[in-house]
This record gives C-alpha cells, structure tokens and sequence, in this order.
C-alpha cells in the first residue's frame, strides 16, 4: 500500500484491512479516504456571531437528522447556504444577515459528516439527491449560495427536480472528476490502482462522472447563475469556471484576486453582488 495513502487513511480513521492488500482493498481504502471528511473545522467568532443571530432547527432527512440554522421571515422566499467541503454551515453566514435584511428566508445546513450532522461520508451526489428532501421540508429555494463542494452539489440539484431562480457559486469545483484526479496525485495513486479507485467511487456514489460535471448542468442553464471565482484559486480550477459561464446561457463570472478558496466567503463586496442578484430576480416582489 502507498505510505501516503496509509498516513491518510489513518489520519482520517479509515480501517486498513491487514496485508497482503489487493487492488480491490486498496481502492476501498482509497475510497474511503476521499468519501470521509474530517470534523476538524472550528468556527470563528464571526461565524459563532452569524450563528447566535439564527434560529436553531433541524432537517430531518434520509441520512439522519441535520443541524440547520434560519434567518428572516419564514414565509419569505428562501435562499439555502451549502458549504464546502470539511466545513460547516456557519461558514457562509457572511450572506444570511444581507439576505434576511433585504427580505429574504436564509437557511444553512451542516452536511452530512460535517459539523454537528451525523453521518461518516459525504459527495456531491448525496449533497443534491439530499435537496428535494430538505425543500420538501422548508418549501422552495428561491436561491442556492454554494461553496466548492457545496456549490457543485447546488448546481448538480438541478437535475434532481430542485431548480432555484437563481444560484451564487463560490469557488465551484467543475466536477467530481477533477477532484478524484486531484486527490489519487496526492494520494500517490496511479493505475492499475487509480481505474480501480475511481470505480469503487462510482458505486459507492452511485453515479457516474458524466452525471456530477458542471458542464451537463451548463448546457441546459436551468436557471440564472453568478460565481465569484480567485484566478489563483488552487483547490478549483478558476479556467472550469470560466469554460462553464460561457457555457451557461446568461450566466456572469466575476473574478475575485486575492480571495483564495476561502477568503471569498466573507468577502463584503461579494456578499453585497450576491445579494443584489437574488433581488433583481426577485423583482422587489414576492418568489
């Protein structure tokens, strides 16, 4: 087995199976480590801020139930926050106070595996097969803001029947194959191991890489779209960003130097722009 895919899998709690390793339990092991998020990150005192200001709740879904936080009036049109990988649903609270002010219903979530949400794994897939059962619960999205990972699982909910007006992407990582190939160099994965890994990823997301790709949901731009993108951003490609928009019939792609993957989330302007794009589409009137 890589050392390096050792070192990871026991800094994530992965069970190794004893040695000898086959292909096959190399690449559940490799799975494993891309499947399982860390809880490691704490929230900031801004974020505790964003928090105390919410209403607690609770989204009851088929994974368990996830904690959930509300903002603003609770028959106003709703607006989800879906944050990113390893993170927690305060990190985007930069835009729940700007959104309630400006007469809109904000709710954010802790993903599965994240934060105070139970559960072990989490993928984009499971990220948007989970949103019709959360709409189910709060009524319709007016508007999704998500980051990375989030923000791929905002956009790939479109195909599941959840089609906001509008969707604020944050540094949206163009596909779940972009990140496989990411993390198998990390990982010191090459093949054979690397087609056995990203199979076993397959099934156990029950998708397919053509089904979690930006593009597919571009091609049929199932509603207005705004992504705030660093060009120097090195955890997702700035270039998908751009080959997406263009792709997006009335799409705009604002470019945010210095913002980094995570700088962005409360990056004032960029809130503001955010803001002001679910107004518009609103119309100063009701969703």
């Amino acid at each position: 087995m890589s050392e390096i895919l050792l070192l990871a899998a026991g800094k994530r709690g992965v069970s190794v199976p004893p040695p000898p390793h086959d292909l096959a339990a190399l690449a559940r092991v490799a799975a494993s480590v891309f499947l399982q998020p860390m809880r490691g990150a704490r929230r900031m005192p801004r974020e505790e801020a964003y928090l105390a200001a919410a209403r607690r709740c609770a989204l009851c879904t088929s994974v368990g139930e996830l904690a959930a936080w509300e903002w603003g009036a609770a028959d106003a049109p709703l607006v989800g926050l879906m944050h990113g990988w390893e993170g927690h649903g305060a990190q985007l609270g930069a835009f729940a106070g700007p959104l309630a002010a400006a007469g809109f219903r904000v709710v954010s979530w802790d993903h599965p595996g994240h934060g105070e949400s139970p559960g072990d794994e989490a993928h984009v897939p499971l990220l948007a097969r989970l949103l019709p059962e959360i709409a189910a619960q709060l009524g319709p999205f007016f508007g999704l803001v998500g980051h990375s990972m989030g923000a791929a699982g905002a956009a790939i909910g479109t195909q599941h029947g959840v089609i906001p007006r509008g969707l604020v992407l944050l540094a949206p990582p163009m596909s779940m194959r972009e990140r496989v190939d990411r993390v198998a160099a990390r990982l010191g994965i090459e093949e054979p191991l690397k087609s056995a890994f990203i199979a076993e990823v397959a099934r156990r997301t029950r998708s397919s890489f053509e089904e979690i790709d930006l593009m597919t949901v571009a091609r049929r731009a199932p509603c207005g779209l705004l992504v705030f993108h660093d060009p120097e951003d090195t955890d997702a490609s700035f270039a998908e960003s751009e080959r997406a928009v263009a792709a997006w019939a009335g799409a705009r792609l604002v470019s945010c130097p210095g913002r980094g993957h995570y700088r962005i989330l409360a990056t004032p302007e960029i809130v503001r722009q955010g803001v002001e794009f679910f107004t518009a589409l609103r119309g100063g009137g009701a969703a």
